[in-house]
């Protein structure tokens, strides 16, 4: 929340004013088959390392279902992640000692230095805000599923490259039209009057005195 909106409210107030003024701000899609109906608002979640730097996560790009955790610093530098081989780990959250704090919603003022529990809100993080769901009401399976936001984007990309090789399909048949109505570029040469004696023979060129 930028100081400049709010200058009279701190952190926790300004996010929770944030969450009762936007309804959905924070949810893409129903995307309820797999994560189920969501029904509170953990809060927005701060990560810090131990010098105290504000860290943000790297949001799941679109199309992706699975994305490393990586949490880079104002700066766009990385500084924390959640390695793959933890033997040759120099960024782990348990090396960098990351911490989680919320602001708003249920977890408001609630922190965690567990690196367990830093990572698990970590990657839930990866697709924005963190909420509260249930699976139980319409069995929800878990598994990962495309929002429409997410089938809206990829039928416009699909759209686009579409209607982007029809204008070179068109441009080349513009640029290229003789070579697509089959004409031989060296026709014109045996075709034209007065170069031959007999139309189209190249036997009887003229002779130029």
């Amino acid at each position: 929340m930028g100081s400049g909106i709010l200058p009279t409210r701190n952190i926790s107030k300004s996010w929770c004013w944030a969450s009762r003024k936007s309804k959905g701000l924070f949810r893409a899609g129903s995307m309820d088959s797999g994560d189920g109906i969501a029904v509170g608002w953990l809060g927005h979640p701060i990560f810090r390392d131990k010098e105290g730097r504000e860290l943000f996560v790297r949001r799941m790009p679109t199309f992706f279902e699975t994305f490393p955790v990586v949490l880079v610093d104002g700066d766009g530098i990385v500084r924390a992640d959640v390695p793959f081989r933890r033997a040759e780990s120099k960024y782990s959250v348990e090396q960098v000692g990351v911490t989680v704090e919320f602001y708003g919603g249920e977890l408001n003022g609630v922190s965690y230095s567990d690196p367990a529990t830093v990572k698990k809100y970590a990657r839930r993080a990866q697709l924005g805000e963190i909420f509260e769901l249930d699976r139980a009401t319409l069995k929800s399976d878990g598994v990962f599923r495309s929002s429409p936001r997410g089938w809206f984007t990829f039928g416009h990309a699909s759209f686009a490259l579409l209607f982007f090789f029809g204008h070179i399909w068109h441009g080349a048949r513009t640029l290229f039209r003789d070579v697509f109505a089959g004409i031989d570029p060296d026709l014109d040469a045996q075709v034209e009057f007065g170069t031959f004696q007999k139309i189209g023979d190249p036997t009887t060129r003229r002779q130029v005195v």
